[in-house]
């Protein structure tokens, strides 16, 4: 370590490189399933550092050292670098110059400091390099930020049923993009599922549930400016089905993961499938098995989750003749595993007795995967981005991706130009506008019905500016609503005869909008799903136990 040292003077660090093209706000951590191998016996990485120089460093001791200027001479040796540089440390050590290392001499403050940059598979290498080291490595300091990390909503006070974060970490490793990401949907024939993946402190499980969300009879009033056309209520109430969880990763493992081969081995680590234990299972006869999954290269035809129609970093194969158990579909090393994607096995156990053999039957292999953060969190100027709720009358409530794609150029306030009548709180006014109004708004479903199945599109806006502007609303129930041209996605059942039909947008507000299907003669309406409320285990309703 002491021959490859950076110059302490002024080395320029690289930006780290977090898994997804987020900012901080997006992310609730840096750990990446792709990289290394194992958490106890990693892979070469490269070490994470902070943008800058060390000159800029807080040293949070009393005498803060100044270093002189190094020499542009090179050194004949790491003795004549140390001899240079150390005595200039407080504590700086005889041990530490003869061992030729000018980490191991750096203050215990400037250790830590250092330390706070480096991700969970960066410690455990460091780990393995020096008593020293290793002692810095395994603070729980560290450790309870890289928790913290991967359970947004919830805020950690003790690292139960586990002594250490240490240890809670390793224990779910490497299953914590599931927290991370906590939004994921699956390929569930046609209609789909949409779970909220978070982290139970009280139990320290990773757990799932089904969103689902329910309205009451709605009521039908005619639209003031066509009484021809009925308008829907809509006052749909979204919460977790809590009843029944769809997964639950333990944090104290009763059964050790298995192969598909029946082994269980450490080099199974990442091909196994983890048995869930939800609620008594074998009681119901109903097992369910955690699969990590592999990404796949995207060929033509190929049947992939998610599916092109959403956003997605990566996708895996949502299709095999094998049920899932080839080394195609099951990750062999920690860079094989897809972050983005998992699956789950269930299936039916039958028994005639307690010494009958069992019969496995009806077995389903789910696949889910999650959504880039910045595809739902709206902002300044995209702000109908997220995840919605809509009416489909027969069919019930369902979810959606309301997604406003980034734009191909930069707006250009100047080409705004003020009106000779315009007050400058008007023109400012309109520069806004134009700014938020531009581009597409895509409505694709993530939970589906029998006749426009999950994955599809329901509505497409292709243009929200004045391209496609029709009018303001001026009657009272959409006053001030900005209505927009649009399409409406239907289909015969099953998916068959597909076809677009006219239709028009009602931007009501950044939370509420209204399709009207001029061809249905009727008008629906679509909201805002708040998914951070549903990730705290403290703010579940309690159970009514009258």
């Amino acid at each position: 370590m002491g021959s490859n040292s950076p110059s302490i003077e002024s080395p320029q660090m690289p930006e780290v490189a977090f898994p997804m093209e987020d900012d901080d706000r997006y992310l609730h951590g840096r750990v990446g399933p792709s990289i290394g191998h194992d958490i106890f016996l990693p892979e070469p990485v490269e070490v994470k550092r902070p943008t800058g120089s060390l000159s800029k460093f807080h040293v949070p001791w009393q005498q803060k050292a100044t270093l002189p200027p190094l020499t542009n001479q090179p050194y004949s040796s790491n003795e004549a670098m140390a001899d240079q540089v150390l005595p200039h440390y407080p504590g700086a050590s005889v041990a530490a110059k003869s061992h030729l290392s000018l980490l191991l001499a750096l203050p215990s403050e400037l250790l830590n400091y250092i330390f706070n940059f480096l991700g969970p598979l960066d410690l455990a290498s460091v780990s393995s390099t020096c008593r020293m080291l290793s002692g810095h490595a395994k603070l729980d300091l560290y450790w309870q930020r890289h928790v913290q990390e991967n359970t947004p909503g919830v805020q950690l006070s003790s690292p139960s049923p586990y002594t250490s974060y240490r240890e809670l970490f390793i224990s779910h490793d490497p299953h914590w993009f599931l927290t991370k990401y906590k939004v994921w949907f699956c390929d569930y024939f046609l209609t789909g599922k949409i779970i909220i993946c978070r982290y139970d402190p009280r139990r320290g499980c990773i757990e799932g549930y089904r969103l689902v969300a329910e309205r009451s009879p709605p009521t039908f009033d005619p639209w003031e400016a066509d009484d021809e056309v009925l308008i829907h209520s809509f006052k749909p109430q979204c919460r977790l089905h809590l009843d029944q969880p769809v997964l639950q990763i333990d944090a104290i493992k009763h059964e050790s993961p298995v192969g598909s081969s029946g082994e269980s081995t450490a080099f199974h680590k990442f091909n196994a499938e983890t048995p869930m234990r939800i609620n008594e299972r074998s009681h119901h006869g109903v097992f369910s098995n955690f699969l990590l999954a592999r990404p796949v290269e995207e060929l033509p035809n190929m049947s992939l989750w998610p599916p092109p129609t959403i956003p997605a970093h990566s996708r895996v194969r949502n299709a095999s003749q094998e049920a899932f158990v080839g080394a195609g579909h099951k990750p062999q090393k920690r860079s094989q595993v897809s972050d983005q994607a998992f699956r789950i096995r269930r299936w039916m156990q039958m028994t005639a007795g307690s010494n009958a053999p069992g019969i496995h039957l009806a077995e389903e292999v789910y696949t889910y995967a999650t959504l880039d953060p910045k595809v739902y969190t709206p902002t300044e100027d995209k702000p109908y981005r997220g995840i919605w709720v809509g009416d489909y009358s027969g069919h019930g409530c369902e979810f959606l991706l309301v997604h406003q794609p980034d734009d191909e150029e930069p707006f250009d306030e100047a080409s705004v130009v003020r009106g000779e009548d315009e007050t400058a709180e008007e023109w400012e006014s309109r520069k806004k506008e134009e700014r938020i109004y531009r581009g597409s708004l895509e409505a694709i479903k993530l939970t589906g019905d029998p006749n426009v199945p999950r994955g599809e599109y329901t509505f497409i806006a292709d243009d929200i500016s004045k391209g496609g502007f029709i009018r303001t609303a001026t009657e009272q129930r959409f006053k001030g609503a900005r209505i927009v041209r649009s399409t409406g996605h239907i289909a015969n059942p099953m998916f068959r005869n597909h076809t677009y039909i006219e239709s028009q947008l009602i931007m009501i507000s950044p939370n509420q909008l209204a399709q009207y299907w001029v061809g249905f003669g009727h008008i629906s309406f679509f909201e805002r799903v708040d998914i951070d409320q549903f990730l705290s285990p403290f703010s579940d309703p309690q159970p009514n136990l009258t």
